[in-house]
This record gives C-alpha cells, structure tokens and sequence, in this order.
C-alpha cells in the first residue's frame, strides 16, 4: 500500500485558496480563523498544491532515510520522531540560537541568505556548538520516476504533474510556521511566522524536456527543487524530522472537500480535540463563500458521508445545540482505514 508523509503543520495553518468553478482569484486574497492566519499574495493553494508538497515531503524523508542503490524507494518504512537517525538528522546544522538569528534577516526575497550555510560560514559567535546552518538541499526527479513511486500519480500526464508542480512553485504565502527540531534531549517547536512578508514554498529551477516524442510531444519531464526560501527551508527541517502523518493513497481520490476536511480538522488533532467540530470553524477552515447554514450542512454531510465510506471516520454525527451546529465522529486508526 503507498502511503505519503503530510507534514503537520501546511495541514494545520494553510487554508484553501484555489479557484472554483473557474472564478479567479483576486490577489492578495486571505482567509483566517482564531488565532489562524492565511494569505496569498500570488497564486492559489488547494487540494493538488497539498499534494505536490506531500509528494516533495515524502521524497525528502525516503531520500534521507530510504535510499536503495541510490535511489529513493517510496515503498520504505517512512520512521518516527523516536528513530536515532531521525533525531541526529533533525539537530545538525540547527538550534534555537541560529533560527532566533536566521528569522531576524528574513529579506523581501524570502531565500535563505547562502552566507549562512556556504563553506566559509563561521557562526559559532551564535552558537559555539555550530559553525554554519544546515545547508539548504534540493531534489531532482522526474515524472516518470514520480508515477513509478507513486501509482495513483499514473492518472496524471505529463503536462498535467508539470502545471500542478509549476504552480505550487508560484504560489506567494503569508502563515504561520513553527520549526520542529531536536535540540539533544528532546524535541522542540521554534515560533515562525513570515506575517510581514510574503515566500514561496520552494524555487523550481528551470524545467528540462527530459524524453520528447518524434512528432514533437513531451513525455518526460525533469525538475529541480530547491528548498532554499524560508518556508522551504523551515519545511525540509519539519520533513527531515518526520514531524509529519501519514495519508493512504486512496485519500487523494476523494472530492477536494473531503480531502480538505479530513487533513485540516480530522488528521492533526487527537483525544477528541475538535470533536466535535462547529459548523463556523468548518466554514471559515475550508474557506466556504456561502454564509447559508443549509448550504454549509449540505457540504459538512456529504464530506462526512464520503469519509465514512472510505473507512476514515465513522459514526458520524450532526448536533445541534442553542440552535449551533457541530459535528462528531469517530476517528479511525490506520488498520481501519487501510482494512
């Protein structure tokens, strides 16, 4: 069974922004709810944008902890926060003295200054115990091997895996983030936010024709992505400490809503946290234009309907109380849900 790695903290603070229907987007376009904040200066972010990060985490993590004659195999155990290797991979190059030092030279740009990470960085005058930052890693894959890993992607042409990628690339963020890293005893979350400023998720370098057909068409497709922006950065660190859960690949079959709903509200809580669940939350958290309680119950039934039949939840339930709408359910372990 393919499984992919969903880092925790893209599905707890993003917030779906993408067109539907075909109405387009107005930038800077932004959504929020409690103390969660959300903005796109450009581009969009929703289902498919998930997934390309999805994709990209789980490469990293088999990359770092999987590799089989060199190359990455998705069908690798993808280890825990508690793995040794895990813990040593999570500390190098990091601590809290360097990231409370990195995020105070934040630029308009968003990339991670390479004076930080090159050869000739010297910032043991931080932190005596490290004399650079981790240095900031890219991955090169092509589409092909991309549908080799990961066989519900075979759906997918080309041209199409090309636009997904290319447009995640795009997309200018504004969010919270906060940095997962073991500091030698234990694990710790560093406070991120880039607020004040907008980054990309990733830099992709440009896209190589890797096999082209003799009437012309591209079948292939090589790319190089670099994880040299800040929220790049900070989401390779978050990766490579496995700070992430993990999805069945049929999850990415079901409706956006579905898939939404259950990475958002379902997926990062435990022990009956946000369950039940208000009907505001869920309207403001899935970035629902329609204010009507009717429409809104209509979508929260049938995204509870199809998470129930594909074995995700169960027992699901619609509650009212002082004329409030929340909703419960049950929460599946992964034997469940992959029975």
């Amino acid at each position: 069974m393919m499984k992919l790695a969903a880092e925790k903290n893209l599905n707890k603070f993003a917030f779906p922004l993408f067109s539907i229907k075909g109405r387009k987007i107005v930038h800077p376009c932004s959504a929020s709810y409690s103390t969660f904040g959300f903005r796109l200066d450009q581009g969009e972010f929703g289902p498919k944008n998930w997934m390309v990060m999805d994709i990209l985490g789980t490469l990293i993590i088999h990359t770092a902890y999987n590799l089989r004659s060199g190359k990455a195999e998705f069908v690798g155990r993808i280890p825990t926060q508690n793995d040794p290797r895990v813990k040593k991979a999570s500390e190098a190059g990091i601590s809290y003295k360097l990231l409370k030092f990195l995020v105070k030279r934040m630029n308009p740009e968003g990339i991670i200054p390479e004076a930080l990470y090159g050869a000739d960085a010297d910032l043991r005058n931080i932190d005596p115990s490290h004399s650079r930052l981790r240095k900031v890693y890219s991955v090169t894959f092509t589409d092909s091997y991309l549908k080799e890993q990961i066989p519900f992607l075979a759906k997918y042409s080309s041209s199409q895996l090309h636009e997904m990628i290319r447009k995640t690339s795009e997309c200018s963020v504004r969010m919270n983030f906060p940095v997962r890293f073991f500091n030698g005893k234990g694990y710790q979350n560093f406070p991120f936010n880039n607020y004040n400023s907008p980054c990309r998720l990733f830099t992709l370098s440009p896209v190589v024709d890797s096999k082209v057909s003799s009437d012309g068409h591209i079948l292939e497709r090589r790319y190089e992505v670099k994880f040299d922006t800040f929220l790049g950065y900070f989401y390779f660190q978050n990766c490579i400490s496995c700070y992430v859960d993990l999805l069945p690949d049929k999850f990415y079959l079901m409706s956006d809503y579905a898939q939404l709903f259950y990475r958002m509200l379902v997926l990062p809580y435990f022990n009956d946290v946000k369950n039940p669940v208000g009907i505001e939350e869920i309207r403001k958290r899935l970035a629902l234009k329609t204010k009507d309680t009717y429409m809104v119950r209509k979508v929260v039934k049938r995204v509870l309907e199809e998470l129930e039949s594909n074995s995700f939840i169960k027992e699901p339930k619609e509650r009212r109380l002082n004329g409030k709408y929340s909703y419960g359910y049950t929460k599946n372990f992964w034997k469940e849900i992959n029975k």
